[in-house]
């Protein structure tokens, strides 16, 4: 009985060693597919979390080109109004110098005229009436020159007063002259520190908008082919209008491809989270697409304020301050033919601004036109500048009303010209009655 007893004892101990063996084997691969499990939520929180961070980002980023873009109009605004206030004073200055030639000119004509009479004026004033009765003259020869002094001395004291009052308002002028100097060296000074504060938010803005991804590379070598190719203005907007059509569908299709496929990526990873097993780069690569995403969708997000073309008069900015010398339809001296823009005048390294909102369709040059700048405002209205020495925006840049774009330049002779077109679906037409007009904006 004690033998069976003892077998019956190591049966159980066996039993209960085997169970535990199994216990702990089966133990094992639990535990580590809970790590894996408690790994993927992880990776799933940092990519949410990473994610909210790249959409804060976003939205910083556009709060901060709007700021820019804001300070960047009021400093483009100040420029322009510096730029129109020393035209005024060089206007005024020119007006001044001319009037003191004149004056001075004519008071050295008058003075040597004068020269001599005041000089035997002043003889005989020194000399009595009476004593000339004493000369071996004629009686009547002498009362003839009495009654000539009479006669004469209140006219040359006359003109010996006017050419007094001609003097003090010469000096009075060289006042003037002296005190508009010192205006226009004063806003020269501010002009210089305004056209540094400018320049130093458009490279921040640059900075801020900088796009080096491939697809932007190609549409900007798109563009450039077209402008080859093209013959004249009229047909280079129309290319640029089937362009800018063809680029926003491949756009969203490609973008909605992307943001598919993200979506499928995660929702694959919350079916399969223990067979999903993603390695480090391939997290790297996936939120480097979602970043690349992010990017793209701020890159074509229009600013907030962005309004559609406007369809009464007197809407658009002037580009540039300055006088319009060129009417449309007016005939070109160059060319011989009529020109379908107008001609503004301006200073040398004037400031030149987008003169409604739209996005930047064309920067480059262009045949014989030098530099041009083309804007895309909606419902098929393209505004064409060129004339200027730089360009300050890209290829796919939204712009507001006033926002700086290019600069004049500097000029070996006369003041330089801008050339400004407005084009409605690729007709052009006069943009005078669109043009917001003053005194000192436009002058025909």
């Amino acid at each position: 009985m004690a033998p069976l007893l003892q077998h019956a004892a190591a049966c159980r101990r066996f039993a209960g060693g085997l169970c535990l063996a199994l216990a702990l084997g089966y133990a094992a691969p639990l535990a580590a597919q809970q790590a894996d499990l408690e790994k993927l939520e992880r990776d799933l929180a940092t990519d949410r979390a990473r994610a909210a961070d790249l959409k804060a980002s976003a939205a910083t980023l556009a709060t901060q080109v709007e700021d820019l873009r804001a300070k960047s109009i009021a400093a483009a605004k100040r420029t322009q109004d510096l730029e129109g206030e020393m035209t005024a004073v060089e206007q005024t200055l020119k007006a001044l110098n001319t009037e003191e030639q004149a004056k001075t000119a004519d008071l050295a004509r008058r003075r040597d005229q004068l020269g001599r009479t005041l000089g035997a004026l002043q003889r005989l004033a020194l000399q009595p009436p009476e004593a000339a009765l004493a000369r071996s003259e004629q009686p009547i020869d002498s009362a003839r020159a009495a009654l000539l002094l009479r006669v004469a001395i209140p006219a040359l004291e006359s003109k010996a007063k006017s050419l007094r009052d001609e003097l003090g308002d010469l000096a009075v002028l060289r006042t003037r002259i002296s005190l508009e100097r010192d205006d226009f060296a004063a806003a020269a000074a501010s002009l210089s520190i305004e056209r540094d504060r400018l320049a130093a938010l458009l490279a921040r803005k640059a900075l801020l908008q900088e796009s080096t991804d491939a697809e932007h590379k190609a549409a900007d070598a798109r563009i450039a082919k077209l402008a080859g190719e093209a013959r004249d203005l009229r047909e280079l907007t129309e290319r640029l209008e089937t362009e800018r059509r063809e680029a926003e569908r491949r756009e969203a299709e490609r973008l909605v491809a992307e943001l598919e496929a993200a979506e499928a990526a995660r929702q694959e990873a919350a079916r399969r989270p223990a067979e999903r097993g993603q390695s480090e780069a391939e997290a790297a690569a996936a939120s480097r697409q979602v970043e690349q995403a992010a990017r793209q969708v701020a890159r074509l997000t229009p600013p907030a304020s962005l309004r559609p073309f406007p369809e009464a008069p007197s809407s658009l900015t002037m580009p540039v301050r300055g006088r319009v010398v060129r009417l449309y339809d007016q005939e070109s001296e160059t060319a011989g033919a009529a020109t379908k823009g107008i001609s503004i005048q301006a200073r040398s390294g004037a400031q030149v601004v987008a003169p409604f909102d739209g996005k930047v369709a064309y920067a480059g040059p262009f045949r014989g036109y030098g530099l041009i700048l083309i804007i895309d405002h909606g419902e098929r209205y393209h505004t064409i500048l060129a004339g200027f020495d730089r360009i300050d925006a890209v290829v796919g840049q939204w712009v507001l009303a006033g926002e700086p774009v290019a600069r004049m330049g500097d000029p070996t002779g006369d003041n330089p010209e801008l050339y400004f077109e407005l084009r409605r679906t690729g007709q052009a037409i006069n943009p005078l009655p669109w043009l917001a007009t003053t005194d000192d904006k436009v002058r025909g």
